[in-house]
Formats: structure tokens, sequence, C-alpha cells
């Protein structure tokens, strides 16, 4: 895996920051109106080889990968940038791998800065195209028909009026008035494949420059919250204006990473890179004009004047994302190159550094894990199975452990492999596919790692000798009946009685505490002290008098509890970290469950109750044909799948942040439980829609569409926006780390 730049990327972007900065500034951009174009910044962009970028070198360009060219396109979006960048990259890469007589002059004109040409990533109606950059272009290349065709001709004295006030023109793809001369590139299925390759190679770049623009919006609304006081206060203060910002700029973090998945699934020749491209674009139109809309609104009224930035962004978030039509067109385009056999042409990517496959390292070690299954989990097992710690059966758990199967990450003194967390990941893929639980692994993972870092060496050496062996599993005692998710709010008392420490109090949701031998029990040892500070940690054996576990059963069908302490006593060696320093604890925990550095394993669950529901629409009939043919079905089928992609990517990157050293400051880590949650209750409402009625039938039930995996979903998602830190949580978190803003919660 690899989600970082490389230097020569990073001086790209920072170069062409600074450019921007510089020649596109919002003045610039007001200048430039309403032509919307700066031909100052149209011949710097020339000097600087940009428009030439994605040609070879051997025909006067750089030829630098599709994944540069994203970076630039970024930049184009943050700042507005008045010139059609993106569409004369797209034009000048099909002109250079082009054969006819008639590209290369055109090409080597535009090289040098004495012609522009620009793509009309829309085919022609009747000849005639709306094409982004055709008011200032002096030649348009575009699909009229069966035709490639390259017209040539004065661009028109004046754009169109527009929304975004952008140099856009109808231009005529046909001989006429306006055409000096128009040349037939191609024709046929080449004429096709070669305009197919340049709208791809646009769609992405106008994805980027939208992700980015969208970001630019809402980073400037978080600003101009932390700023503006109301009732006393920095309106950013205040969660009504906050959380929808935290929303915005997390959708526009996962717009930005499928972009860059999609680039890597066309260098990897992945099988899903056809459809990455659109849904990629459709999601970067969705979550950017969502975004703009928000970061106006922000400013309230202020936000409608023209001399406020913001309406600038609001205008061509939206006006951008439809110069090729309707960006919601392309979910079922998506959908239709997933599941229903449409090919497409795609553009050559170059040389790609970025990487979000595990490694060939993790994918041993997951068929190492997927053999175990295969030779050990027999029928009666696989009949016992369920999602939650229910699933759990010690005998097999210590058959897991002693495998190396459970906690394999741990370092080997302490009777782990020292596994990557690549390698973890990977296993917990392969206990996904074998429909065993992961629930009491992955928690006793995270309080492990927790007591690796801050438990005494006597405690480490009692513990975790017994959890990797299996012979111990932990739960987490941290919610209590009056705090929910102000965790720091626990009332639960340890006092101090020489070596030992008195425990009274009662947890809430304490999942597994009826099968587990230790809770890792949040406690209140000072209440005098400010409640962040008073809190100390321990790790609780559950066979110790005093201890109870209540049932509490759920809506998704588990189990989870009411725990009790009554005059519970243990030693001091049970003390988790220092003395009324259990908050920092605390948080490390939070972190790695949250996505920063453990295992990822988000989108997981919402992956495979899209994977029921494709395997729904293809065995059901509508009609004269399969459901899956519908482009009303495999449209919405394709936005779930794209934001499940989202939901696991956002995840990767807290993995491969965490497997850096890295910490998470930036809100990275509830970003993916945010967007993991959000997106998932969304979706799984939205495809027992889809399926219903059979949707609402359960597992047990003949004729239940995907075998009640849809059903289980609905009520499955609706309780991650709640456990480990509700949604709520997490954008105050978000809008303080990511955008800078106050806090938004006493």
């Amino acid at each position: 895996m690899n989600l970082d730049l490389n230097e020569e990327q990073e001086l790209l972007r920072d170069t062409f920051a600074e450019l921007f900065a510089a020649e596109s500034s919002p003045e610039r951009v007001r200048a430039a109106e309403p032509q919307g174009f700066d031909p100052a910044l149209w011949k710097t962009l020339v000097e600087t080889g940009a428009v030439g970028m994605r040609v070879p070198e051997a025909l006067g360009g750089s030829g630098a990968g599709l994944f540069e060219s994203v970076l630039i396109a970024e930049q184009v979006g943050r700042h507005l940038a008045s010139a059609p960048l993106l569409e004369s990259i797209a034009a000048c890469a099909a002109l250079a791998a082009c054969e006819a007589p008639a590209a290369r002059p055109l090409l080597e004109r535009t090289l040098a800065g004495d012609a522009l040409v620009v793509l009309a990533p829309r085919a022609a109606d009747d000849g005639q195209v709306l094409a982004p950059g055709g008011a200032v272009a002096d030649a348009v290349l575009g699909l009229d028909g069966d035709d490639l065709v390259l017209v040539q001709g004065p661009p028109a004295h004046e754009p169109a009026h527009n929304l975004g006030a952008a140099p856009v023109a109808r231009r005529s793809l046909r001989e006429g008035p306006g055409v000096e001369r128009r040349d037939v590139l191609a024709s046929g299925a080449q004429a096709r494949a070669c305009f197919e390759r340049a709208v791809e190679e646009w769609r992405l770049l106008a994805a980027a420059a939208l992700s980015a623009l969208g970001r630019r919006a809402v980073e400037i609304a978080a600003e101009y919250a932390t700023e503006r006081i109301q009732f006393d206060r920095p309106i950013g203060a205040f969660q009504g204006v906050a959380h929808p910002l935290a929303d915005a700029i997390t959708n526009l973090e996962g717009a930005r990473l499928l972009v860059w998945d999609a680039v890597c699934a066309l260098g990897e020749g992945r099988p899903e890179a056809g459809a990455l491209i659109p849904l990629a674009f459709a999601w970067a139109s969705e979550s950017t004009g969502w975004a703009v809309r928000r970061a106006l609104h922000t400013h309230g009224g202020y936000g409608l004047s023209l001399e406020y930035d913001i309406q600038l962004y609001q205008r061509r978030g939206k006006a951008w994302a439809l110069t090729a039509g309707d960006p919601q067109a392309c979910w079922a385009l998506g959908g239709e190159r997933l599941w229903c056999g449409a090919g497409v042409a795609l553009p050559d990517p170059g040389e790609v550094t970025l990487d979000f496959g595990l490694g060939s390292k993790a994918e041993a070690y997951g068929r190492e894990v997927r053999r175990f299954f295969e030779e050990n989990l027999t029928d009666e097992l696989r009949a016992a199975a369920q999602y939650d710690w229910d699933g759990h059966r010690p005998d097999f758990h210590k058959k897991m452990a002693e495998a190396g199967v459970a906690f394999a990450s741990w370092p080997v003194e302490y009777g782990g492999q020292g596994r990557d967390p690549f390698e973890v990941t990977a296993s917990m893929l392969e206990f996904e596919r074998a429909g065993w639980t992961t629930h009491p692994i992955s928690t006793t993972q995270i309080i492990g790692e927790s007591l690796l870092r801050f438990g005494s060496d006597e405690l480490k050496r009692e513990v975790i000798p017994r959890i990797t062996a299996g012979d111990a599993v932990v739960s987490m005692g941290y919610t209590e009946p009056a705090s929910g998710s102000d965790v720091a709010a626990a009332q639960t008392r340890a006092e101090q009685d020489g070596d030992e420490w008195v425990i009274n109090g009662q947890k809430m949701f304490t999942s597994g505490g009826n099968v587990s031998q230790y809770i890792f029990l949040l406690t209140r040892t000072d209440p005098d002290a400010p409640k962040h500070r008073g809190l100390t940690m321990f790790l609780v054996p559950t066979d110790t008098p005093g201890f109870e576990a209540q049932a509490i059963h759920t809506l998704s069908d588990e189990r989870t509890n009411a725990t009790y302490y009554t005059d519970l006593r243990i030693s001091d060696a049970y003390r988790v970290g220092d003395l009324n320093a259990g908050w920092a604890v605390l948080a490390h925990a939070l972190e790695i469950e949250h996505g920063a550095g453990g295992a990822a394993t988000y989108g997981i669950d919402h992956r495979r109750a899209v994977e029921a529901t494709v395997d729904w629409a293809q065995a059901t009939r509508r009609g004269k044909g399969r459901a899956i043919d519908d482009p009303a079905v495999h449209g919405r089928l394709a936005r779930t799948w794209a934001r499940a992609r989202i939901s696991w990517l956002l995840s990767l990157r807290g993995l491969w942040n965490g497997a850096q050293g890295r910490p998470d400051d930036q809100g990275q880590g509830p970003m993916v439980k945010l967007f993991g949650a959000e997106a998932y209750i969304a979706d799984s409402a939205d495809l027992m829609d889809l399926a219903a009625p059979d949707s609402i039938l359960r597992k047990d039930q003949p004729g239940a569409a995907g075998d009640g995996e849809i059903e289980f979903a609905y009520r499955l998602s609706t309780a991650t926006a709640i456990y480990g830190g509700t949604s709520e949580i997490m954008r105050s978190i978000i809008a303080q780390q990511a955008l800078g803003m106050p806090r938004s919660r006493s």
C-alpha cells in the first residue's frame, strides 16, 4: 500500500498551488468574468507545460501520468482557474494518440501557445455541442455521429451567459458558419474508442477539480464561522453550523479518494476501473454541490453578496458538474459497466505510484487464514455462526489463537507473530468471507494494543499471554446509563484502599461482558477534578466477586449487557496507565476503534448488503428482463456500491496513516466512523426499498430478498451511528480537527 505522494509529485502539487494562488486569486477570477477566461493565466499554463503534460515527450509534451494531471486538476478546482485547462489536457492527449494528418499540426500549435483546443465531452446533438472553453477555443474536438471530428475556426466573441461565468459556447461540429476547417480524425469503432478515452480522462480530471473546489468552499465557510460572532459566540461553535460542514468535508475526502482509486484501478487493470470513473464523477458532483450550498448558507445573507468569494464557488461548483450533461446519469453508467457487460475504451494512466492494495505479504497471510477456515470450520460451527459476540465459541477461539489466526499482530515476546496492520486487515476479510464473528477478536485487539502501550509490565505478563493463547477475551466498559456518548462524565467510582481499589457503579452496552474474562473499565478516581482529568482505566477480571452482567437484547439480534460493580476489589496492578490519566488511555483506544491505526474494516458489512442486493437483482425478473438490467435499478445499486467503496477507502487511509505512525490529528479516524455509519444507514434503507416487498423478510423466511441480508443490514446499520461514539460526536471532532472550528460541545 502507498497513499503518499513522492517527492516529484509533491513538488508538482506545490508548484501549481503557488502558481494558481498568484495567478488565479479571487480578484483575478472576478476580473475574468463574465467571459470566464484569463489570457495571462492561460499563457502561464502553456509556458509551464501543463497543457501538454499528457502528451509524450517525443511530441513536445512532458509525458506525465494521469495521476499527475489529477494533482493539477485539484489545484484548478481549488483556485477556480479561469481557463479550460482540463478540456485542453484531454484534447491534447487525444490528438497525440491520433495518427490523422490534421492532428499533429494543431497539437504543435497548441503546445507552442499559438492555438487553444478543447474537448467537447458530450457527443454532438444534430452536429451542435455546448463546449466548455468553446468561447475562446480555436479548435474543438468532438464526436459527431460515428465520426471523431476536429473543427477549427474563430472563437465566439462573447460566451454564452451561464451560471459559472465560464467560457462555454455552442459550437458546430459540421461544416457551415463559424467552421473554417473540419477534419474527420477517425470513424466508426476507432472514433468512438478515441472519444471514450478522452472523455473518461476528462471525467477523472473534472471529478478531481470538483472535489477540491468543494473542499476550499468548506474551508472558507469554516474560517468565516470561526470569526463571525452571534449570541456572544462564534457561530462555528453551534452544531447546526459545524456539523453540516463536517459532513461536507468527509464526503469530499471520500470523493478525492475515489478519484485516486480509479487511477489506481486503471494502472492495475482492475475490472471495475471503467465503472469507477463515472462513479467518481457522479459522487464528486453530488458531494460538491451539497458542500457549496452549505458553505454559502453558513455565511447567511452575506453569502449572497457578490463581494464575498463563496458565491463564486457556489456557482462554479454546480456549473462545472453539468458541462457534459446530467451527472446523475453516471450512476447508471457505472452500474452498466459493473453488472451489465457494458464496455468502454479507457485512457492509459502511465506510471501510477499510488497503491490501495494490502500487499503480497498480507495477501499470503490472508490465504493462510482462508485455509484455516476451510479446514476447521465445521458444518456445526457454521450453523452456530452469528454476527455478534453470541457467535463466540471459546474452544474454536482457542484453536484460532493456536493457529496464529487471532492476535497475530502482537509482539512475539507476548505470544503474537508480529504481523503488520495490512496482514491483520487481510485476515479480517477472510473472517468476513467465512461468516465468522470478528467482535471478540477486534474488541480484544483494540484493548490489548492499549495494554501494550499503557499497561505495566506485570499486567502485560499476566494478560497478554492469556489473550494470545486464546484463553481470554476483553470487553469495553465505557458507557453509563446517565452519560451516553459523554463517556468522560463517567460516575463509576474507584476508591483506593491500600494496595487495592474498590469499585462501585454500572456500565451499559458492555457487549461480550457475559463471556469475556476482563472488562476494560473507565472509572472516576478524583471526583473533585475536571471530568476529563479525574478518570482512571482498569482491567477488571470478570471472575472477581462483585461483578454481574445482565442481558440487553437489541434491534439487530445482538446481545449486549448492563454490567454492575458492587464493592468489587482489585489490585493496583490492574490499573492501566497513570492515576487520573485514564482519558489519554481511552483516547488511544477510541482512535484505533474509529479507524486510525487499526485494521481496516469499515465498509465490509455495507458491501455485503450491496452484493446481496446485486444477487437479488440478477436473479429477479422485472418486466421482460432481469431487474439488474433496468437503469433505475443498477443506477441505485451503483451509488450504494460506490459509497461502500468510499467507506473502505477511508478505512484504508486510516490504516495507512496508522502504519506510518502518524497522529490522527486531522479527523481522519472520525471520518471513517461517520461516513461508514451514515452511508450504511442510508444505503441499507434504499436497498430495502429497491428490493421490496421481499426485502422485509428475515433470513429464516423463504423468498427473502438477498437471503435476508438486506433486512438484516437495515437493522444492523442503525447501531453503527451510535456505538463507539455517535455520529454527532464524530462531526464535532471533524469540525475541530479537520476544519479548525471552535469546540461545538460543552
